[in-house]
């Protein structure tokens, strides 16, 4: 990264609207208009795994969901602000406000975080899980629930837990992430 042109800040953006604003501004860049000094854009995501009703699929997670970070000169050398990039940022659909400015050491901080997109996925996590070990729900309808792993389908990303509703043992089916071992 070079940052001798320009400063970090911190753009915020309405929920779900942060790629098409780093893509909007990614094509500025492109442009190469200096009178729009506007020189990088980072929107941090790490790339995972997911496993959803049983089909493995890789998507994102944002490390910072309603932000775009972006290095450019919103100011000249007397300290005012230059309209055309103000005008220029303030006029992307989904940007709502130019937040403050970021230090080199935050900057660095949220790269080494996963601000680079090319990162390959993550791959599933090791099985953690064995029959017969207690594991509390966490997630859904009985999370706070205890029970016992009964089966395990590792190809499908399932526990078959069998937990106490009403006085009577009742078998579930939960995803991998719905529970984590019970501390008794």
């Amino acid at each position: 990264m070079d940052n001798s042109e320009g400063q970090w800040y911190i753009l915020n953006t309405l929920t779900q609207h942060e790629k098409s604003v780093r893509d909007n501004i990614q094509r500025q860049i492109n442009l190469n208009d200096p009178s729009i000094p506007v020189f990088e854009v980072q929107y941090p995501m790490e790339k995972i795994m997911e496993v959803k009703n049983g089909v493995r699929r890789p998507t994102e997670r944002k490390y910072f969901p309603g932000y775009v970070f972006v290095r450019m000169n919103l100011y000249d050398e007397d300290n005012k602000v230059i309209e055309s990039v103000w005008h220029y940022i303030h006029g992307i659909k989904g940007v709502s406000k130019i937040g403050g400015t970021m230090t080199p050491d935050e900057v660095k901080q949220w790269i080494s975080m996963g601000g680079a997109e090319e990162e390959a996925p993550q791959q599933a996590p090791r099985l953690q899980y064995s029959v017969g070990d207690h594991v509390e729900i966490v997630d859904g309808p009985f999370a706070g629930f205890k029970g016992v792993v009964l089966e395990i389908d590792v190809e499908r990303g399932f526990l078959r837990v069998e937990i106490m509703v009403f006085a009577r043992p009742t078998p579930m089916e939960l995803e991998f992430w719905q529970v984590e071992k019970a501390m008794d």
